[in-house]
C-alpha cells in the first residue's frame, strides 16, 4: 500500500507538471538510450568480495611503502605543507580553508592529516568545501584503467553542516581533462563521461550518487540526477568525531553489455540488509530482486514500480521484483576510469563551523582494505 499510493501520488504530479515542462527537457530526450530499469537479466548471486583486513593495506602497517605495491596506482599521504599536498594534484582549489592537522587515524604511520575548515562568510573570499582532482596514468603512459578502488580516511566535525555533494568520486571523461567536468541534470552519452561516488549528505546515512548513460529519469521532466541504489535498506549513519575509512570501487562494463559494477566499503565492510542480502556491491544480475523508482532503486523489493517515460512525457508503472540490471558506463572503449575527484561540495552558507580530516588515500587495481594499525 505505502508504494501504491506514492506511486499514484508521484503519476499524477507528473501529469499535471508535463505541459508546462516539456521545453526544458535538456539532454534527456526520446531518443537517449534506455533506461536500466527497461533492461532485463537474469537474477545471480553476489559474487565473493573482500572485505575486512584482506586487502593490499594488510601488507602495509600503517600505511607505510603502501605506495611501492605494484597493484597501487597513487597514494596520496596529505604529509608536508599545504602547498606541497596542492602540488600532487592538477586541481586543488580551496587553499584558503586548508591546513595541517596532528590528528591521524588510529595506528597511522604518518603525522598529519588535511584539515579542511568552513566557517560563516567564508575565508579571504572562499565559501566552497574543497576540491581535489586529478587524472590518473597507466603503466602505457595513458590515462585509464578497467577497475580501479579508492579508498580514504575522513573525519567530520559534530557541528558539520549538511553536505551538497561529496566526491569519493572516480570518474571517466573522454578525452581525459585534467579537471573535472560538470553536467549535473543530464545524461551522460555512453563515448563522453561517467562519474559515481558515495555521499554523507545530511549524515543519516551513505549513498551511491551515479551518473552513466542508461541512468533513470525523474519528475517533473525527466531530467536525471545521480541515482542511488539502496532505498529502503537499513541507514549507514555517518558518525561525527570518529574516523571512518570509505573505499569505492568501479568496474567498466564490455562494449555492447550491461556487465559493469560498483560497490562501496565502510570501515572494510559491504552494506546489507536486514536479512543480510549485500546492497552496497552491483552488478548485472545482482541484487537478485528489486525495483525502481525513477532514478531509485530498492532492493530486495517486488512491488511495482515507476519509470519516466519521455514520449508520453509522464511516470508510467513498470514490474518490479526484477534483478539489477548491471552497468553500462561506456560504449566504446576510449572511456575508462581515468581520474579522482576528492572534493566538498557546500551550497549553503555556513552558519557556524564546518570540518574535514582527509588522510591516507589510496587508488589501486586491486581491493586495499582499511589500514593496519603500525606495530601489528
Amino acid at each position: 500500500m505505502r508504494r501504491a499510493a506514492f506511486a499514484a501520488a508521484v503519476l499524477g504530479f507528473a501529469t499535471m507538471s508535463a505541459a508546462v515542462d516539456q521545453q526544458a527537457r535538456g539532454a534527456d530526450e526520446p531518443t537517449s538510450p534506455r533506461q536500466a530499469s527497461a533492461v532485463t537479466v537474469p537474477p545471480l548471486p553476489t559474487p565473493a568480495a573482500p572485505e575486512g583486513n584482506t586487502g593490499i593495506a594488510a601488507k602495509y602497517p600503517g600505511d607505510r611503502g603502501i605506495e611501492q605495491d605494484p597493484d597501487v596506482v597513487f597514494v596520496e599521504s596529505f604529509e608536508g605543507s599545504v602547498d606541497e599536498i596542492c602540488s600532487h594534484w592538477e586541481a586543488a582549489i580551496g587553499k584558503p580553508i586548508m591546513s595541517k592537522s596532528e590528528e591521524v587515524p588510529p595506528g597511522s604511520g604518518g603525522q598529519q592529516s588535511l584539515l579542511l575548515t568552513r566557517v560563516a562568510g567564508g575565508t579571504n573570499g572562499y565559501m566552497d568545501g574543497g576540491n581535489f582532482y586529478r587524472r590518473l596514468k597507466n603503466e602505457t603512459g595513458g590515462y585509464g584503467f578497467d577497475q580501479l578502488f579508492f579508498r580514504f580516511y575522513m573525519k567530520f566535525n559534530e557541528g558539520h553542516a549538511p553536505i551538497h555533494h561529496y566526491g569519493s568520486g572516480l570518474v571517466g571523461f573522454n578525452p581525459a581533462t585534467p579537471w573535472a567536468q560538470g553536467g549535473a541534470g543530464e545524461r551522460p552519452r555512453g563515448d563522453t563521461r561517467w562519474t559515481t561516488q558515495v555521499e554523507p549528505g545530511n549524515f543519516s546515512s551513505w549513498n551511491f550518487y551515479s551518473y552513466w548513460q542508461q541512468m533513470g529519469g525523474s519528475p517533473p521532466r525527466g531530467q536525471t540526477w545521480g541515482n542511488n541504489f539502496e532505498i529502503g535498506v537499513p541507514p549507514r549513519v555517518v558518525v561525527k568525531e570518529k574516523w571512518i575509512c570509505l573505499e569505492v570501487m568501479a568496474k567498466m562494463n564490455d562494449i555492447g553489455d550491461t556487465n559493469g559494477e560498483q560497490a562501496y566499503w565502510l570501515d572494510g565492510k559491504l552494506s546489507r540488509t536486514a536479512d543480510g542480502t549485500i546492497t552496497s556491491y552491483l552488478g548485472k544480475g545482482f541484487p537478485s530482486l528489486g525495483t525502481w523508482t525513477f532514478d531509485k532503486f530498492e532492493p530486495a523489493v517486488a512491488e511495482q514500480g515507476i519509470t519516466w517515460d519521455y514520449q508520453q512525457e509522464q511516470g508510467v508503472p513498470i514490474d518490479g521484483g526484477k534483478p539489477f540490471p548491471g552497468f553500462m558506463w561506456r560504449n566504446t572503449p576510449d572511456l575508462n576510469i581515468n581520474a579522482i575527484w576528492l572534493y566538498r561540495y557546500m551550497s549553503q552558507p555556513e552558519k557556524r563551523e564546518s570540518k574535514v580530516w582527509w588522510d591516507h588515500l589510496v587508488v589501486a587495481t586491486k581491493y586495499i582494505g582499511p589500514m593496519t594499525p603500525v606495530g601489528h
